[in-house]
C-alpha cells in the first residue's frame, strides 16, 4: 500500500504567501532592536547611578577618617567617568557629601536630567583628655 491516492500533497503555501515571514521579520526587527537598546540604556543608567552613590559614600568615609575633603572628592571623581560635581558639608555631627552628574545617553547625548546621590556619616570627635 505504497500509493497514496487519497492523501493530499503537502501545502507549501501559495505564491502570494512566499516571503511573508521575511516581511514580518523586517517589520518586527526595528521594534525588537529599540526595546533592546532601551533595556541596555537603562542598565547603563543604573550602573552609573550605583557608581555615583559608591563614590559619594567613599568620599564621606574618607573625610570622617581624617582625610582632606579635597583629596577625598578627587578620589571619588577618579572612579567616575565624565563630569561629576560634589559638595561637602560638615555640621559638626555629620559629614554630608552630595554628588550630581548629568545623564548621558551612550556617553554622547546629554539629556536634561541629572543623577544625584548623598551620603551622611556621623563624625566621632575625640574629646580632650579631661572631657567625657
Amino acid at each position: 500500500m505504497s500509493d497514496q491516492v487519497g492523501c493530499p500533497a503537502p501545502h507549501h503555501g501559495s505564491a502570494r504567501e512566499d516571503g511573508s515571514v521575511s516581511a514580518e521579520f523586517a517589520l518586527a526587527l526595528p521594534a525588537v532592536l529599540m526595546v533592546l537598546a532601551l533595556v541596555l540604556g537603562l542598565g547603563v543608567h543604573a550602573a552609573g547611578q550605583v557608581s555615583l552613590e559608591e563614590g559619594v559614600r567613599a568620599a564621606a568615609r574618607e573625610i570622617v577618617r581624617g582625610e582632606d575633603p579635597a583629596h577625598a572628592v578627587e578620589s571619588a571623581q577618579r572612579g567616575l567617568s565624565g563630569d561629576a560635581s560634589f559638595n561637602v558639608t560638615d555640621d559638626g555631627e555629620y559629614v554630608r557629601v552630595s554628588g550630581t552628574r548629568p545623564v548621558r545617553l551612550w556617553g554622547i547625548v546629554e539629556i536634561s536630567a541629572t543623577r544625584s546621590a548623598e551620603a551622611a556619616v556621623r563624625t566621632e570627635r575625640v574629646l580632650p583628655s579631661g572631657g567625657r
